[in-house]
């Protein structure tokens, strides 16, 4: 008995310990290479499914492994043999069953990926949306190209509209984009990894053909230490680039009449691509145009004067360059022109009180990636400006009444933006240590600039019997110069401790001239699958960000005085002022500001299609940013700029994906959240307030979001069907009385709840040896009000009317797929 005991224990410490290289001597084989598209560009989280064949069929013993950072895939100990490939990762076409035969020591290999394009010669795979990926730390909500395409939003040539689709991202009323519940310049904004948001005030305003974007992806926590100042979250554009294949496309190259109150050139919005190689297996480039016409009509205005336009046009020119297999330069070249009539009107708001805009921005950066042995190097360089210009339809006092305004706009507005950005990163092949290990470490620079000068007239603030209320003026220099310069670093180490335990670890090191201090900034996730064969993810993650200053707040402190007065009853006698408000910087500095975010998420994979998740996320906000009057509730006086705000944001985000194979998909998520500030009210030059701070929800709140879309290719007559629904409590606003002051808390009262059901049916069809597809959507299906103007003045005959937003109406689009 005892020697049996013994002979157990030997085998199974044998078997314990027995590897194949250590029982059967060379045995083995060793797997390592790369994943890399079509252009020789590195693949990363492309998962890889290996699976031995044994005689005729698959072995049920497979291994799986996600490439890394850098496109790099390794795995060991496995026996010579036959296998088959499956490589998925979304936004790409699928790689299945490829053959592969392992011999005995080192297997070199590259698995190419397609990126999904509409191909009509034969049929494609697309990899499934809502893949589980086992290494990925990062909260993320992701749009590929064809979504974007073929999910009805209101305005399909506008990128912005299609960001909506995604759980962590509203627009408010005036247009803002919010992700995650955070302020429009406080999300890092990302074109292909350079900085891309308004230089100044960090907005995304950058516009490009929207059919040139191959994915977006939002990232609200648990993101790497690599992005400069990510402030509350991430938003990334990824556009195309050209291939050894010739491409051509073209979208709504019909222009549109519109017949109401006459007839009119309509909205038009032509969009074309081009690619293709200019030494194949070498260099490619893509060029994407496009041009818009934008024609609206606000019914509550008289005739002919009733409506906006605006003309619009971009180019987007990318460049891929391969010097070499391990060497890859790439270039961009965006171009921008906007010119807008009539910006805001609206139903309470004549067209006299408008502005006509116009914009110009470009945008340029060069890129050179390079492989040491298995170490990349990558550094970076990019330049952009911008011009905007503002100016009113004349000269006349800007008339406030509580139903509405008269009058010519008080401002016209020259600004002038700039930046230039440097980046620069290495990751290094993974490192053996109790586990594996991925190395990454670089820095950023940049350096930017605003330039300013205004023109401001008079604002009268008039009662409902036409008496004047308050006048305010303003004297001094208009002429506004601010400077800034950034500088950061990184390191971050990405540990597989197990296969099911995976810790990303790093730490930031910002400086800022106008902080004239270093901010640290740590950050780690964890991920924990608990299940067998990697069906569901644990995820937790704690980090401490900055976010940019805001160079168009500061400006404030340089630019004009404001004088009010405010009158009696009659508005013949002043009852206060004239007195001059001033904004300040304060004598001892500023501080960084930053958040603090902790988040937790779980991802179910179900069978094989269905992907549900839950994203707990809790964001304070440290050190922000806000003008506080230094005598509250008396007119005039310093507006000092302080430390002291402190936005919140707490949020759960349940989703789900189920994809039916490749026809069809559907996607729903559902929020609750709280976006609050202990500082509500924003001081500006134009219609400042002179309360005291007050703490409430922020004009983006939205405590319920119910979303879902999805599209379905049916076999009747072909036709392809798509929808969109969003639920969402309404946006929150004050009240104010006579002279503009906020009457009760602010944020008080919301807009009505907001519904809206988008579908779409399209049609491809043959015409002379090509494809096309015309599709027609139903935007606002319910006939819904969805106001976004409200009269908030209390004294006003009618206080609490809402108006605006969009009825419904049916669109048309025309594309151009390709040949047949």
């Amino acid at each position: 008995m005892e020697f049996l005991s013994r002979v157990s224990l030997s085998l199974f410490f044998f078997a314990y310990l027995c590897t194949p290289s250590v029982c059967y001597g060379a045995q083995t084989a060793t797997l390592s290479g790369k994943v890399v598209d079509e252009s020789g560009v590195p693949v990363s989280g492309a998962e890889i499914l290996l699976t031995s064949v044994v005689g005729e069929a698959p072995s049920p013993l497979a291994q799986r492994i996600l490439s890394d950072d850098v496109g790099r895939v390794f795995l060991e100990n496995l026996p010579p043999g036959d296998y088959r490939v499956t490589i998925r990762k979304l936004g790409f076409f699928l790689l299945s069953d490829q053959s592969l035969t392992l011999h005995e020591g080192a297997n070199e290999v590259s698995f190419a990926l397609a990126h999904e394009q509409e191909l009509h010669e034969k049929v494609e795979v697309s990899s499934r949306a809502g893949q589980l990926e086992p290494e990925d730390t990062a909260q993320r909500s992701t749009l590929i190209g064809r979504e974007i395409r073929d999910v009805p939003v209101p305005n399909s040539h506008d990128l912005m509209s299609s960001l909506v689709i995604l759980p962590d991202v509203v627009r408010d009323n005036a247009g803002g984009l919010h992700v995650a519940g955070a302020r429009t310049g406080e999300t890092q904004y990302l074109l292909d990894g350079f900085e891309f948001g308004d230089p100044a005030s960090g907005d995304l305003n950058g516009r490009f053909n929207v059919d040139a974007t191959r994915l977006v992806e939002a990232q609200p926590s648990r993101f790497s230490g690599s992005y400069a100042h990510p402030g509350a979250g991430i938003l990334s554009l990824d556009t195309i680039s050209g291939d050894d294949r010739w491409r051509f496309g073209t979208t709504n190259f019909v222009p549109g009449i519109r017949v109401e109150r006459g007839w009119h050139f309509g909205n038009w919005y032509p969009r074309f691509q081009f690619s293709g190689p200019l030494a194949k297996g070498r260099a490619w480039f893509s060029e994407a145009v496009s041009l818009q016409h934008s024609f609206g009509i606000v019914k509550e205005q008289p005739p002919g004067q009733d409506s906006t336009a605006e003309w619009a046009g971009q180019s987007l020119t990318r460049l891929q360059w391969n010097l070499a297999p391990r060497h890859i330069l790439s270039a961009n070249y965006l171009y921008n022109r906007e010119d807008e009539s009539h910006r805001g009107l609206d139903a309470f708001d004549p067209i006299s009180t408008t502005l006509d805009a116009n914009l110009e921005r470009s945008f340029v950066s060069l890129k050179d990636q390079y492989w040491l042995h298995s170490t990349l190097f990558m550094l970076g360089v990019a330049a952009d400006g911008s011009v905007l210009n503002e100016l009113p339809q004349g000269t006349a006092p800007y008339v406030l009444f509580p139903q509405g305004a008269s009058g010519n706009f008080f401002e016209s507005l020259h600004r002038r933006v700039r930046r230039l950005q440097a980046i620069g990163s290495v990751t290094t092949a993974e490192r053996h240590w109790h586990g594996s290990h991925e190395l990454t470490a670089g820095f950023n620079m940049s350096g930017l600039a605003l330039s300013q000068s205004a023109s401001r007239g008079e604002i009268d603030v008039k009662r409902g019997d036409s008496t004047l209320a308050r006048r305010s003026t303003f004297t001094g220099s208009p002429d506004v110069r601010v400077t800034n310069s950034q500088a950061g670093g990184y390191a971050q180490d990405t540990w597989t401790i197990t296969r099911r335990l995976i810790l990303q670890a790093g730490v930031r090191e910002d400086w800022d001239r106008l902080v004239q201090h270093a901010m640290a900034g740590p950050h780690a996730a964890l991920n924990i699958l608990p299940l067998h064969e990697d069906t569901a993810k644990l995820s937790l993650g704690w980090s401490l960000t900055n976010a940019p200053l805001d160079l168009t707040l500061l400006g404030q402190a340089f630019d004009q005085l404001q004088v009010d007065t405010l009158y009696d009853a009659t508005g013949q006698n002043a009852i206060a002022g004239p007195v001059t408000s001033r904004f300040v910087l304060p004598a001892g500095g500023l501080k960084q500001p930053r958040f603090a975010t902790t988040s937790a998420g779980w991802q179910q994979k179900i069978a094989m299609n269905t992907l549900v998740g839950l994203e707990l996320l809790a964001r304070n906000e440290q050190d922000g940013l806000v003008h506080e009057t230094q005598q509250p509730g008396t007119p005039g006086g310093i507006f000092l700029l302080t430390n002291h705000r402190r936005d919140k944001y707490r949020a759960a985000t349940l989703t789900a994906r189920h994809s039916f194979g490749q026809r069809a998909e559907i996607f729903g998520s559902y929020t609750r959240s709280r976006a609050n500030t202990n500082e509500v009210i924003n001081a500006f030059l134009g219609p400042l307030q002179f309360v005291p701070e007050q703490g409430g929800p922020l004009r983006w709140d939205t405590p319920n979001r119910l979303l879902t879309w999805g599209w379905a290719q049916t076999r009747i007559w072909g036709l392809f069907l798509s929808y969109l629904f969003e639920y969402r409590t309404g946006f929150p606003f004050s009240s104010v009385d006579q002279y503009l002051e906020i009457v009760g808390a602010p944020n008080r009262q919301r807009f009505p709840d907001h519904a809206n059901l988008n579908l779409g049916i399209e049609k491809r069809f043959q015409f002379r040896g090509y494809y096309w597809a015309f599709r027609v959507s139903a935007v606002n299906v319910i006939g819904r009000e969805n106001p976004d103007v409200v009269i908030n003045d209390v004294t006003a005959p009618n206080y609490l009317q809402f108006a605006g937003g969009h009825g419904r109406a049916f669109t048309a689009r025309l594309r151009f797929v390709g040949r047949k």
